[in-house]
């Protein structure tokens, strides 16, 4: 375990709400990756992508950097652009 996973879990176990503000950026950057490895996986620059999408340039810069609070619906139309298939589960 890291020293920031530890201190995560020290304070997790006092604010249960810090938690909650954890898991929420960890899937945040978890989509970013996915949504960067897709892209390069099908050899598209942002712009393309983008273009796909129909948003800016821009807004898939801040997906792809987990700064961006990406919906379900520009998730469904990444995937309808891209001739994929989103797949969600729970754990």
């Amino acid at each position: 375990m890291t020293p920031t996973e530890k201190m995560i879990e020290t304070i997790s176990k006092s604010d249960p709400q810090f938690k909650q503000l954890v898991e929420h950026y960890q899937q945040q950057d978890d989509f970013a990756v996915e949504i960067s490895k897709l892209r390069k996986e099908l050899g598209l620059t942002q712009r393309q992508l983008a273009d796909k999408v129909q948003v800016p340039q821009s807004t898939i810069a801040r997906w792809e950097s987990g700064d961006g609070n990406i919906t379900i619906k520009n998730m469904e139309k990444i995937a309808r652009a891209t001739h994929k298939k989103l797949v969600m589960y729970f754990e």
